[in-house]
């Protein structure tokens, strides 16, 4: 499968996809926030096939004027082998939920109790993660 080649690809049109729509939008990508994020993460090492299987913790991608950029959000926890969850996984450190609960919270003003129950039910958003401009 090779998931370097289907990564570099995807990844290319994401960012053409991102610039577009910031190049489209104009004035208003200021109070834009675009988060890409999926429900699962990939496993740290590459199988046999020269993918990787679908694991626990993961990543996101944030853009948009609305955000504070050039950083990176949560806690580290490492990739050697004493570090991975089960020793196969990227180690979770926060519900990837709670990254968008705040930025509907502080951009939208979404109440907290709202998205901690109807938005996403039992989701603790915890720290504020202070993305939001």
């Amino acid at each position: 499968m090779n998931q370097q080649i289907g990564l570099r690809r995807a990844l290319g049109r994401l960012s053409d996809t991102i610039l577009t729509l910031r190049a489209g939008l104009g004035p208003v990508w200021d109070k834009t926030a675009v988060l890409c994020l999926t429900e699962f993460g990939r496993t740290a090492a590459e199988n046999g096939t020269k993918g990787t299987d679908h694991g626990t913790g993961g990543a996101m991608i944030y853009a948009g004027g609305a955000l504070r950029g050039k950083r990176i959000l949560g806690d580290w926890p490492g990739l050697a082998e004493a570090d991975l969850y089960n020793r196969r996984d990227l180690l979770p450190t926060r519900d990837i939920r709670a990254y968008p609960a705040w930025v509907m919270h502080d951009l939208l003003g979404i109440q907290k109790r709202a998205i901690e129950t109807a938005i996403f039910p039992g989701l603790d958003m915890g720290a504020n993660p202070g993305m939001v401009v």
